[in-house]
């Protein structure tokens, strides 16, 4: 039976300040599509799911739909060339990417509007006429191993995985799902199974039209949008698959009032609640998982959260759907950070959450006014939600496509409640018992205690029923400290836009010795909301170690303190944050700004009034410490990233530092600290949006007021005022600092290559970002796709304090960090032939392309506030920056390009350049590499001389490198290099010249 194109007549929902204009069709071989057209775009974007996930994994190929996703990035009939759709993006100002849930399997992309096209032509590919190659299946299975590899010490990871080994064994969730190379190559080809074949097979098993959604962003009308696609996916196979019929038993009653108690992989303690309930997206009008997290969730006074923090047995909470959840039946959960003692009374800090549980079901717990209020909350954030990216939109757009109507496709990823369903929402409170509950528990202390190890991320657990005391205390738990949310007093009632200039760019507007006051109105964005930032500079907040942890208790506490009162503020709409730095702290406030200084005021109160509280101190010191412990347990390309702002950085304490620091602190350390640390003080304060410019100056003196007359605060000594500074390095420097992952378990080595320009100027920035433009998919198709060095694989520009450099990082379980870097500068001589050869036709192409992404204009209120609040920080007052950039970029030549690689990249008497070396477990296995099939388009040959030419740069630092030509490998020398190996970083940063203060 022939369909014919079907357009729906329905329109979208869409909030009060959405400009875009959207239609949903349905093409005659099944895909469901939504475009949405933006006139102003600048960027096009594009996304198809595929309602296939790891829950369609055969049996015998545990992550083959995760391999699969993989693959389709390859080539396709139409594009034969390896990696032409993602270079093609790349080129054009764009990004790609995707992922696999149980579910369903996301690509997506975004793309400089003109090219949309083009595009969408290779992307169509992927589901019309890919073509899968057995060299490619061989040569990714290492990049889907490295990836598998990547997360098994990440405790994500480890309890997602464990959830669903302890589920029900006869539920395709209970399988491994995202594959590695024993699952998806080795054992397969030892029982005879030949991957590629059956890769193919699954392909077009399951990657039929008929359960695809796809989503389309462009500049182009409607009209011309449905044209484009019609003629790309028309062609797209429809098999008229069935919808899939996911079991509802994912746990039965075997698998539920469970304990599990896990070792975990960081210091701390927590537990998670979970219990299988009705799905969430087929009740999506009422959201009940939604309702009851409200309620479960909340941080305000009478809440779990706040009851628990009182006793001093928790430190954070989270409640509502999980993201284990299926369409077949969804996952509520309960999770709470804990203390030392809320560890010790575990049994007591889950009777608080049955105790509220119970109170839900009495009167008062659900109802029809507390569902409208909550209604109200959600239809505001939708009435002024902000605009989202092409490429986060599209992404979203077509996921949502496979559970909700066309109508409700915004409200419903806006989570959005249309109506008041009683039954609905008691279906799921009443799973919400005892015996239906498996509890999760992980804590370093059952380290020795366990009976079992889960066999794909090696988890140490325990499995046990949980004990009939505890099920029979929570059965019949209540507790009359407990009571549901008062009325919000933040909610904002007023939304009118202030009839102001629009300003180009900040502007001071007041100035005292103690406050300096920037502000920029700006309602081109039609949402009644402001923004703050506050940047207190505090020259004791960074004397010393003890200062700068002294100064982050100080932050904590005040959090702490303030998240009763706040909470119900960020329930409204209105969000705030502190953070430290090495000149003092920094607030921020955003939201609506009819009661933003409503709680703007109430935080600077609680600057002001701030005590210590002896039994909170204890519990944030102890929190504090476990953060700084948890640091060794950071991937090991993050701790590379770590040291190489340690390296750079002058004013950078280390966190052993802070450790030891924390140790020996008191109460009364940090109650005699605060009034040392705001006695010298001064304010640089930005005010932007939907605020005046008269109440932006009541704002200033409020604040004047305040230091002087309740801090009797002084302004800074000239000599006091910031003075953020970075090593300068010596042209031809070569530095090495190589350190052993401080994690032992993990088998990751990684590399952090630092190739240093300069300070900001608009040429060398221009220069930098269009290096890496260039080069950077070149660097990920060599190093990444043919090499298979590893999963984490960028070329990336950096920026310390306005001191810019061009880096490599690379992360690897297979390779270690010699060969790591020593295939980044193969790259680098083979780039140089690559670079030589672009015409000037590319080059300029590529050069305005760059440019047109300069200019992508700024999507809503909170990103042009951070752009002009970074300029503002560094002291650098560049608010035009984007455009003076991209007029630079577009008058460079070629031969500026050139140049400017082979000496800050290629020159061994120019380049400034800093390895740093983080060693995994695996370093200990140099036999591996080898014996490594590093495959070139050549052969294995090359792979034999690519390995050998390690080896001679390894010992005598000089060699051979293999480059890439006709087929064949030329071997070409390599200029000899004397490295510095830095044993003590501070010493080498001593050593070094200092790039002058920005501001």
């Amino acid at each position: 039976m022939k369909h014919r194109h079907q357009s729906s007549m329905v329109e979208i929902v869409k909030p009060a300040v959405d400009k875009l204009n959207y239609r949903c069709l349905t093409l005659a071989n099944g895909i469901r599509i939504t475009l949405i057209s933006d006139a102003g775009a600048d960027k096009a974007a594009a996304a198809m799911d595929v309602r296939v996930g790891s829950l369609g994994d055969p049996d015998d190929l545990p992550g083959l739909a995760h391999f699969t996703e993989h693959m389709l990035f390859y080539a396709s009939e139409k594009y034969p060339q390896e990696d032409e759709y993602s270079k093609f993006v790349s080129e054009n100002g764009g990004s790609t990417n995707a992922y696999t849930s149980s579910e369903s399997t996301n690509y997506h992309f975004d793309v400089n509007q003109q090219h949309l096209e083009g595009a969408l032509d290779r992307f169509a590919q992927f589901f019309i006429s890919p073509t899968i190659s057995q060299d490619g299946v061989e040569r990714e299975v290492n990049a889907v191993d490295s990836e598998h590899g990547k997360n098994l010490n990440s405790d994500g990871w480890k309890a997602l995985q464990l959830w669903r080994h302890t589920c029900n064994p006869a539920h395709p969730c209970h399988r491994f799902s995202t594959g590695n190379k024993d699952t998806l190559l080795t054992h397969p080809k030892a029982k005879g199974i030949d991957s590629h074949l059956r890769m193919k097979e699954f392909y077009h098993a399951h990657y039929s039209s008929n359960i695809m959604c796809l989503s389309v962003y462009g500049s182009q009308s409607l009209d011309d949008l449905e044209i484009l696609v019609k003629e790309k996916f028309a062609a797209v196979p429809n098999s008229n698959l069935p919808p899939a019929n996911i079991p509802r038993d994912i746990v039965t009653q075997a698998e539920t009032s469970k304990l599990l108690k896990v070792v975990p992989e960081r210091d701390g303690h927590r537990v998670e609640l979970q219990w299988a309930v009705p799905p969430e997206s087929k009740a999506y009008k009422v959201f009940p998982c939604s309702y009851l997290s409200h309620l479960l969730g909340h941080e305000g006074k009478g809440s779990v959260f706040a009851l628990l923090k009182k006793l001093g047995w928790a430190t954070s909470l989270s409640a509502g759907e999980s993201g284990n959840s299926l369409s077949s039946r969804s996952i509520f959960m309960v999770h709470i950070e804990l203390t030392d003692t809320g560890h010790d009374r575990l049994q007591a800090v889950v009777q608080v959450v049955f105790a509220y549980i119970s109170m839900l079901h009495a009167p008062g717990g659900v109802t029809q006014e507390r569902f409208q209020e909550n209604k109200a909350l959600s239809e505001l954030r939708f009435r002024f939600a902000d605009k989202n990216s092409p490429y986060n939109y599209v992404e979203k757009l077509s996921s949502a496509m496979q559970s909700y109507e066309d109508r409700d496709l915004l409200l419903a990823l806006h989570n959005v409640p249309q109506q008041y369903d009683e039954s609905a929402i008691k279906a799921v409170l009443a799973e919400l018992t005892p015996a239906n509950v498996r509890i999760m528990w992980s804590s370093k202390l059952f380290q020795g205690t366990t009976s079992s190890t889960e066999p794909w991320y090696k988890t140490p657990y325990s499995l046990s029923d949980i004990p009939r005391t505890w099920q029979s205390a929570w059965t019949t738990a209540s507790d009359e400290r407990l009571f549901l949310p008062h009325p919000n007093p933040f909610i904002p009632s007023c939304f009118y836009l202030i009839q102001e200039p629009q300003q180009q760019q900040p502007e001071v507007i007041s100035e005292t010795s103690l406050v300096k006051l920037w502000h920029r109105a700006n309602t081109s964005f039609d949402t009644p909301k402001a923004i703050v930032y506050m940047m207190f500079t505090c020259p004791e907040a960074y004397m010393t170690p003890e200062a700068a942890v002294l100064t982050r208790l100080f932050i904590k506490l005040l959090e702490d303190h303030f998240n009763e009162v706040a909470y119900p503020a960020t329930l409204a709409g209105l969000h705030y944050g502190m953070l430290t730095h090495p000149e003092g702290f920094l607030l921020w406030v955003s939201g609506y700004n009819d009661k933003l200084m409503k709680l703007v005021e109430a935080v600077l109160r609680e600057v002001v009034d701030f005590y210590v509280k002896e039994d909170r101190f204890q519990v944030q010191k102890d929190a504090l410490r476990k953060d700084y412990s948890n640091i060794k347990y950071e991937q090991p390309y993050q701790t590379a990233m770590y040291n190489q702002s340690l390296l750079f950085e002058v004013k950078r304490w280390h966190v052993h530092s802070y450790e030891e620091a924390l140790r020996d602190l008191t109460p009364a350390d940090l109650q005699v600290f605060k009034p040392r640390l705001l006695r010298r003080c001064g304010v640089e304060c930005y005010v932007t949006g939907n605020y005046s410019r008269a109440e932006t100056q009541q704002l200033g003196q409020h604040v004047d007021e305040l230091l002087r007359g309740r801090l009797l605060a002084k302004p800074l000594f000239p000599s006091q005022r910031g003075e953020g500074r970075i090593v300068k390095l010596q042209q031809g420097t070569s530095a090495l600092f190589t350190q052993p992952g401080s994690n032992p378990s993990n088998d990751n080595s990684s590399i952090v290559l630092t190739y240093q320009v300069g300070p900001d100027q608009e040429r060398s920035n221009a220069l930098v970002d269009l290096l890496v433009h260039c080069a950077k998919r070149d660097v990920f198709h060599v190093l990444r796709t043919q090499e298979q060095l590893g999963y984490l694989v960028f070329l990336s520009s950096w920026t310390n304090l306005s001191v810019h450099s061009v880096a490599f990082i690379l992360q690897s379980t297979a390779f270690s960090c010699q060969h790591l870097e020593s295939r980044c500068e193969a790259f680098l001589l083979q780039y140089q032939t690559s670079l030589a050869d672009m015409t000037e036709e590319s080059f300029k192409t590529q050069a305005e392309e760059l440019a047109k992404s300069k200019l992508e204009k700024v999507k809503r209120l909170q990103q042009q506030a951070h752009r002009d609040w970074q300029e503002i920080k560094h002291g650098s007052l560049k608010f035009q920056r984007r455009q003076q950039e991209a007029d630079a970029i577009r008058s460079l030549h070629k031969s500026d390009l050139v140049a400017f690689f082979k000496d800050i990249m290629l020159s061994r008497d120019k380049r400034c350049k800093v390895a740093v070396h983080v060693t995994g477990a695996n370093e200990a296995k140099p036999q591996q590499e080898a014996d490594a099939a590093v495959t070139t388009p050549s052969s294995d040959t090359a792979a034999a001389q690519i390995a050998a030419t390690d080896k001679n740069l390894n010992d005598t630092q000089s060699g051979l490198i293999a480059t890439e030509g006709n087929g064949d490998v030329d071997m070409q020398p390599v200029m000899h290099e004397d490295v510095q190996l830095i044993e003590d970083i501070w010493a080498f940063k001593r050593a070094q010249m200092l790039y002058p203060a920005v501001k």
